[in-house]
């Protein structure tokens, strides 16, 4: 979607600078501005020019440079690095109800393995279609792809791991982990002159008045 910003404008008094001012400049918009009508020295009119700007990914919870580290060697742009880490950030958010905190530990881990699991998943897709790495015999209908490899998948397995543990984290019970309850006591609610009554497993099984079922 294409939206035309209000914007302000003023030229140098030497004609050679045209500052061009937005009324309000937002995170994650790329703005195009496109100047014509210009003239030359001599009153030729020149071609439109036109030039881009992006403007800064937010919220942006773990820095480049970190995921850089780990997924420079499959040649990913930097741009497209930041939208992984864009998008991992707002997810963060959405797991923490809108809480996450950029300096907090659980958050930085979890937006950093989630965009770099993002990134070697689309990385492993785009070289196995195009081929890279393949080999085919068809003779005898072999296919080898050195990117298709038990280690690699392993990897993805781990990092998946990782990301339950950190997403647990920005939950808020990362320390103290979840386990299956070893017993449950199960009971009938009544209520008695508004005090509750509880009738349990264990009580029943306390009760020596009760008789034997007819059928025993």
């Amino acid at each position: 979607m294409t939206e035309t910003i209000e914007s302000t404008f003023e030229l140098s008094e030497d004609s050679k600078t045209l500052t061009i001012t937005p009324k309000e400049i937002k995170d994650n918009y790329l703005y195009t501005v496109t100047v014509s009508g210009l003239k030359d020295s001599t009153g030729v009119e020149m071609p439109p020019v036109t030039v881009s700007y992006q403007t800064p990914y937010s919220p942006m919870y773990c820095t480049l440079e970190s995921l850089r580290l780990v997924v420079d060697t499959f040649g990913i742009p930097d741009e497209n690095l930041l939208m992984y880490i864009r998008q991992a950030s707002r997810e963060a958010d959405y797991i923490a109800g809108g809480t996450a905190k950029a300096d907090d530990y659980a958050t930085q881990e979890f937006v950093r393995t989630k965009a770099t699991y993002d990134c070697l998943t689309r990385a492993f897709m785009d070289r196995a279609y195009s081929g890279g790495g393949s080999t085919y015999t068809l003779d005898t209908a072999t296919y080898q792809d050195s990117l298709n490899s038990t280690a690699f998948k392993e990897l993805l397995n781990r990092l998946g791991k990782a990301l339950q543990k950190w997403q647990d984290a920005i939950r808020g019970y990362f320390n103290e982990g979840r386990v299956k309850p070893k017993a449950t006591r199960m009971g009938l609610k009544s209520s008695q002159n508004s005090e509750v009554a509880w009738t349990t497993v264990d009580t029943i099984l306390q009760d020596i008045s009760r008789g034997m079922p007819q059928w025993s």
